[in-house]
Parts: C-alpha cells; structure tokens; sequence
C-alpha cells in the first residue's frame, strides 16, 4: 500500500484541474452540453434503456455516461457540478492502472514507475480531457482495464487476468461502442512480439473468448434497447454509427495523416525537455527492451487504425494517452542519472506569458466583448513568474525537474481558463434556456430553425421536445413558413448570421452562442426580425 503514495499528490493535480475547470467554465457547448441533456431527457422521463435526444432515440451514444450522471442525480440531486466528478474518478483509476501496468513491463524499474504518475498528470493534454464530461477518458479507463488484464493473462493464464478483460470489454462497448477493439486489436494480434515470455495458442482462444463474452455482456442492453428504439435505432446504435465514420465519414471528415501534427502536443510538455530526449536516443540506441516494443505496436498500430477511419478527432485517440505516457516515464527513467535543466520549457512558457499579456492590444471583432485585459495580464504574469522561477532554480534532480514541471501544467490550466473567463461565462445557457422553459410551460410551441443538440434541455430542465424546422436550402422556406401558419403565437430560436443586422425590437430574449447570438423571437414576428 505505501507503494501507492507516490499518487497522491498527481491525483491531488487533477483534482486541482478540474476545480479550475468548474470554478471557470459551464458546461461547453455542445458536446457536454449535448450529453447532459441527453442525461437529464432519460431522467425526466425515467427512461433508461434507450437514451432520447430532443424527444427522440439517440443512437451515437451507447448508455453508460447518461447512467451514472443519472446514479450522480439519485445520489446529490439534479446539479451540474457534482457529476463533473465523473471523469476524474476514471482519470484516477486510469492513473492507477497505468502504475500497474508499468510495474509489469518493467518489474525492476521502481524509479520509472514512480515518476510514471507525475508524467502523465504532467501531460497537459491528459490533465484538460480529465475535466471534460465526455466519453473518451471512460473508455480509456476500460482500454487501460483491458490491457492489464491482456498482460496478466500472459503471464499468469489465470481466470481472474481473462475475467477483468472480459468485464473491460463489456463495460468499454457500453461507453462508446465496439470502438474499444480498435484500440485492443495490435496489442493481441502482436502479442509474441511484445510478451516478456512465450505466448501460447490457449492466450488466444482463452483471449477470444473473454472478448466474445464482454460482447455479450454489452448485448444485454443493447438488444433490448434496439427492439424498444425500433428499427432506425437499432440500425444506428449497431451499425450506422461506426460503420459511417470508418468508410465515409459523415463528421469530421479528414486526410490520413491528419493525427500526426497532434501527437507533439499530446506529448507536451515532456517533448521540451532535454532529458527525455536523451532517454529517447538510449531507448532506440541501447535499451530497445520488450516494454518497448510494447508501447510502440500499441501506439503504432492504434494510430494506422484511426488514421485509416475517415472521421477523425484528437478525443479518438485520447484512450490511448497513456501509452505515450508510460513510453515518456520510461524515456526519463533512462536518464535519469543525466541532469538537464528544463531551459527550453521555460523558454517557451515565458514566451506564451508575453503573448497572453499582449494579445488584448491585437483582439478585434467579435472577440473584443470578452477581452478582461486584468485577467490577460494576471495569466501572463502567473506564467512569467514560473518561468523565471525555473531559470533560477538549482534542481538537485531530474525527480525534482519531474515534479515541478507537472505542476507547470496546472498552471497552464488556470491561465488559459482565467485570461478567457468572460467568454466562457458568456458560454452559460441558463437564464435563456428557462425562458424557453417558462414558454413552453404557458403553452408556447418552440420551434428551433436548424439542427439542434439538445443545448437548452439540461439548463432550462424541458420536459418537452423542440419542434425543428429544417434550415437546408430545399426545405428553410417551406418548414418556416408551415411553422408560422400552424404556430402564430409560438416562438423560435434561430441563431445570428454574418452580414444580417436584427431588429432589436422583436426580439425579446438572447444570449451568447459560441461566438455567434441566439435570440428568440415570435413567429408572427419573424418577417420583420432582419433590418433591410
């Protein structure tokens, strides 16, 4: 259990991350804002086999998010903060794993496995997916789950190592779909390649049939919640969904090597720092050992696989920073005894301190509204001085580098969600969205011009869905004009357009959405809302 120490104080950063995050920032548009409401929608109508979107099925999701923001609302009450909570508890356990499993591929490197928390609290991009509600930093708990119990299995062939894979599976399928293969599938097919000991054929059929089972497990609810969302929710939460963005992707469409500028900052802020690019030429040159090859077959064959997906986003791969994680504890843990100051990582924080101070004189346009020239300064400052402050320091080790650097990325959290706090408390929906509550309760239809995501559901606490009237150019003209006709007296929601000026005096509420206005206006109104 002492062993166990060496966490805290990481656990204790992303606990801090998050608490920023909270302090500064609602709930963003429109991801969490998406999957909340979806959450609130499957308690409101306590449904809780299919989620609902707006009143209907939503198929791009699987359940387990909605289900334990709703365990959250059971336990706390309906609120937005507590549930917040949710990804840090998984960020802690992925912490933990990635601990374990460091000690398994490297059973006589206790200072790698020590630093190994630090490092991955200290990545900048782990530490920010931590505070966002969503679904990657879940599954990379199950991914995570799922390789240890992979490697265990190697080298114990006890049930309880195929057990943990099978419940990884199961749980990983329920978080975001069968997807959880894609980052298993190079680890298993390369297993001889990797494993510290022979691997046998039993590896494999044991290892099949644990994933077969994790399927059926996630089948459970899934048929059941493909027969009670009918035909068209099945087709999406068991094919469409997936098969869609691997062939041709229907979002976030984009060319193979589209991953590869985003893997040095995935690495930040450890790529900065001389020593571990003197454990990375010993790793290559010296020490290529089996944990090595390891992590490269893992991160090398996840990135040909999403690379080879047409739809492509950073969060994709987020289950898999862990990976780099344990490669970059271990690329420092071989220079460990090489002392480097971290002059470049100073160089580069004092530089993005200079240009937080001076980017309120070059803000124009649309942005200028959030410009808090004391918050900028404040930002600035607070990293001017932590650089400075690791110019002048004599560090006594390459731990000690470890450490204050980690800390680094805390600050950087604070300063970018200080310098921005006027846009991000112009992000909250809440007075706009209980209007549209209020409205609906006095009988009002409320109709939402263009694809709505369910923005205005949590915040407002809706009980009823919006009526959408489609914007594409075939339909606009027609949907608008049949909404006005049967629905006089309702109102809609439509969102500002470059080049249109409204008129102020029909509309009668708005707020900030992203950088654009969202208002709402009554549809005998609609005609004259833009000023010719």
């Amino acid at each position: 259990m002492s062993s166990y120490k060496n966490l805290l104080i990481p656990i204790l950063l992303l606990t801090i991350s998050l608490l920023i995050a909270i302090y500064f920032r609602p709930i963003l548009i429109i991801d969490e804002t998406r999957y909340v409401s979806v959450a609130w929608e499957m308690f409101d109508k306590k449904e809780f086999l299919v989620p609902h979107l707006n009143g209907l099925p939503y198929d791009h999701k699987p359940p387990l998010l909605f289900w334990l923001i709703n365990l959250d609302w059971f336990l706390f009450g309906i609120n937005e903060t507590s549930i917040r909570f949710i990804p840090l508890l998984f960020a802690i356990g992925i912490l933990i794993l990635g601990y374990k499993i460091y000690k398994l591929l490297w059973p006589n490197d206790s200072y790698g496995a020590e630093i190994f928390p630090w490092v991955l609290v200290g990545g900048v991009a782990f530490s920010f997916y931590s505070t966002l509600l969503m679904f990657d930093i879940m599954l990379g708990f199950w991914v995570a789950l799922a390789i240890y119990g992979g490697v265990k299995a190697i080298l114990d062939d006890k049930i309880s190592s195929y057990a943990i894979l099978t419940i990884a599976v199961a749980f990983g399928i329920l978080t975001k779909s069968p997807v959880i293969l894609a980052h298993l599938l190079p680890l298993y097919l390369f297993a001889p390649l990797w494993a510290p000991k022979r691997v046998e054929k039993s590896f494999y059929i044991k290892g099949l049939l644990a994933v077969v089972l994790g399927v059926a497990l996630a089948l459970i609810w899934a048929i059941p919640a493909s027969i009670e969302g009918g035909a068209s929710y099945a087709k999406g939460i068991l094919w469409e969904q997936y098969a869609g963005r691997v062939v041709d992707a229907f979002a976030h469409k984009r060319p193979f090597w589209w991953y590869i500028p985003w893997i040095p900052i995935v690495m930040m802020p450890w790529i900065l720092y001389r020593g571990f690019w003197v454990g990375v030429v010993r790793v290559f040159k010296e020490r290529l050992d089996k944990g090595i090859e390891f992590l490269l077959i893992w991160l090398g064959g996840v990135l040909i696989i999403f690379s080879l997906i047409s739809g492509k986003q950073l969060h994709y791969i987020a289950p898999d920073f862990l990976a780099f994680a344990l490669f970059i504890a271990r690329a420092l843990s071989l220079s460990r005894e090489k002392l480097t100051k971290p002059y470049l990582f100073a160089t580069i924080y004092l530089l993005f301190g200079f240009i937080l101070i001076l980017a309120p004189l070059f803000i124009k346009g649309k942005l200028l509204p959030y410009l808090d020239m004391k918050a900028f300064i404040i930002s600035g400052g607070v990293l001017i001085f932590y650089a400075g402050y690791l110019f002048i320091k004599r560090f006594n080790s390459q731990k000690e580098i470890i450490h204050t650097l980690s800390i680094g990325g805390v600050l950087l959290i604070f300063a970018v969600h200080y310098s921005i706090n006027l846009y991000l408390k112009s992000q909250d929906l809440t007075r706009f969205s209980k209007i549209i509550d209020n409205l609906q309760k006095s009988g009002v239809v409320v109709g939402h011009l263009g694809k709505y995501h369910d923005q205005f559901h949590f915040y407002g606490r809706l009980h009823k869905p919006l009526k959408i009237i489609d914007d594409s150019k075939e339909k606009k003209s027609k949907e608008l004009r049949e909404f006005i006709k049967n629905y006089p007296n309702g109102v809609i929601v439509t969102y500002s357009k470059r080049g249109l000026k409204y008129n102020k005096d029909v509309i009668f509420a708005s707020t900030k959405f992203r950088l654009k206005d969202v208002v709402l206006v009554k549809a005998k109104d609609w005609n004259r809302l833009v000023v010719k």
